[in-house]
């Protein structure tokens, strides 16, 4: 793991302790002081990085055809069953940065990536864009609008659905919060795009007629997928790749923002985290780590997204949040997903509580 691009000394993790308080600041604040500094080309589109999700599905495709033409032993099928799992995740990671417009200016160029890249997921593309980009993007951590923030113990104790997932959520210590990962990206796409999405407000302004229409093809093109592999090759070719696909990109969106702060301003140095990775993961997850980044400019391309981090470094040594992913990892399972108040955690049943990572004391 990288561990050299820590800006600060972290202070030791202390239970209980209350969470200092926090300067928020607007994001277009940030915006206005590092576009100053950041060159030009850092905000034009970079339509040459198809090249990694031609690459990516051409050899998921590859993989797929070989197993079931050939029918290889089965530590073959294992092998090509998480290499599969990875490229699912990455070309996820490529749809991510094409709806936001990084890479083509055409919508109908960014639905078919988006398409493509989410099906693994069962996700629409429409439905991505309005839940990530206009929903979490623009309420980031404000409870009540981002559909991606935890909820607080009030709300906890009015929801029978928030009482059922935060058993089945890391930090509830339940047994079965530790197969989270594996799976709750797409659960949460199926109950989203079949059931949740009617039942809220929240999305009123969504495109639900496209969605139905999207969601329809690509359950269509799933069941072709399963009856093409057959149920011998179901292990290796739907269920592994799924658990994995599941993890990687779980394991960086639960860490970008659920240690962190609720805020009612949206302050991505606050309410946002980016983690690192080795070298190899890096670069295959398509920069996705760097997530403060990310949501400081949502258009720029990931490729500039390390120019960006250096420069974050040197103008907010103290505020900026970063850390190896695999420690946000570990503290994503020491401390509960409810939130006491804005800045910290509480066990519901055992009521520990837990501060949130903030920029004058990371965790540690």
């Amino acid at each position: 793991m990288n561990t050299q691009i820590e800006t600060t000394t972290p202070a030791p993790f202390i239970p209980n302790a209350p969470a200092p308080a926090v300067q928020l600041k607007a994001l277009t604040f940030y915006q206005q002081e590092l576009k100053q500094r950041l060159p030009k080309e850092v905000f034009l589109r970079t339509p040459g990085r198809v090249v990694y999700f031609i690459s990516f599905l051409v050899l998921n495709i590859a993989l797929i055809a070989l197993v079931v033409t050939l029918n290889p032993a089965w530590y073959y099928k294992l092998l090509a069953g998480l290499v599969i799992g990875q490229l699912n995740a990455s070309l996820a990671f490529f749809a991510h940065e094409t709806l936001h417009g990084s890479v083509f200016k055409s919508k109908f160029l960014q639905d078919l990536v988006g398409f493509i890249g989410f099906g693994p997921y069962l996700l629409s593309p429409t439905y991505w864009r309005f839940w990530h980009n206009t929903l979490h993007h623009g309420n980031t951590q404000l409870i009540y609008k981002d559909p991606d923030a935890f909820p607080t113990l009030s709300v906890f104790k009015r929801s029978k659905l928030m009482r059922a997932i935060f058993q089945l959520s890391p930090g509830s210590k339940n047994i079965l919060s530790y197969g989270y990962l594996f799976y709750w990206f797409s659960l949460q796409s199926l109950m989203n795009q079949f059931y949740l999405r009617f039942k809220s407000r929240m999305w009123a302004d969504l495109d639900h007629k496209r969605v139905n229409l999207e969601f329809a093809a690509i359950c269509v093109l799933a069941a072709s997928y399963l009856y093409f592999v057959g149920m011998e090759n179901l292990l290796w070719l739907v269920v592994i790749p799924l658990m994995l696909q599941n993890y990687v990109i779980l394991s960086y969106i639960i860490t970008n923002h659920n240690i962190s702060p609720l805020t009612k301003i949206n302050d991505p140095l606050v309410n946002s985290l980016s983690v690192t990775a080795d070298p190899i993961s890096t670069f295959v997850h398509l920069n996705f780590g760097y997530h403060v980044e990310h949501h400081l400019f949502p258009r720029v391309s990931p490729k500039h997204a390390k120019t960006i981090h250096n420069l974050l470094k040197a103008m907010y040594p103290t505020t900026y949040q970063c850390m190896p992913k695999w420690r946000a990892l570990k503290y994503i399972y020491l401390t509960p997903r409810i939130y006491k108040n804005h800045e910290e955690l509480i066990h519901p049943q055992s009521l520990e509580t837990f501060p949130t990572l903030s920029g004058s004391r990371p965790l540690n």
